[in-house]
């Protein structure tokens, strides 16, 4: 499969995803991905035989651009890292007002496709794990995820986006530092 090809659907599902303003939400399809990566539907289907494949792609593509910034936030892999640094990466990606509405739509998408949750478990499953940890430690790393994770959903639906990200960054991150100290 050629990368570039690949590469250029997967931008032109995305910017669907970030310009979609309808109130419909947004409208991916078969035709207006290939109309806008500049292939024909056939073009588009040697590569994503199935509307299903093209949507596991865009959210596999999406979820590996998220461990890619949480690994140069952390500047190491999951491998390498406490569950604490982890979390503090994860922190400092999700609130970087960086994340889009098309991010947040391609990640909510697992609610209505199950299938959809397996690339982010794969790609994030890792940075997210507290096992070994105190049930008071991973609950306030749950906290501080979720903080973050609201953030983002805030800021990238428009309803009630956070006054200050960095506030809630550095909140999220006292957190985390509680937790780290737990015995």
């Amino acid at each position: 499969m050629s990368t570039d090809t690949r590469d250029r659907i997967m931008t032109a599902a995305r910017s669907l995803a970030e310009e979609d303003q309808s109130v419909n939400g947004v409208t991916i399809s078969l035709n207006s991905v290939a109309q806008r990566a500049g292939l024909t539907k056939a073009g588009l289907l040697y590569y994503y035989g199935t509307k299903e494949e093209l949507m596991l792609g865009l959210v596999d593509h999406t979820a590996e651009r998220w461990a890619e910034m949480l690994r140069k936030a952390a500047g190491a892999g999951p491998d390498e890292l406490t569950p604490f640094d982890k979390h503090r990466a994860y922190v400092e990606v999700a609130t970087a007002n960086e994340l889009s509405r098309g991010d947040y739509w391609i990640c909510t998408d697992t609610h209505f496709l199950p299938v959809l949750a397996e690339p982010w478990q794969r790609h994030l499953g890792t940075w997210l794990t507290t096992e070994g940890l105190s049930e008071q430690a991973t609950a306030l790393l749950d906290t501080a995820r979720f903080a973050a994770d609201g953030a983002w959903m805030a800021n990238a639906t428009g309803v009630f986006p956070a006054h200050n990200l960095e506030s809630v960054r550095t909140s999220a991150c006292r957190l985390i530092d509680d937790a780290e100290v737990l015995p």
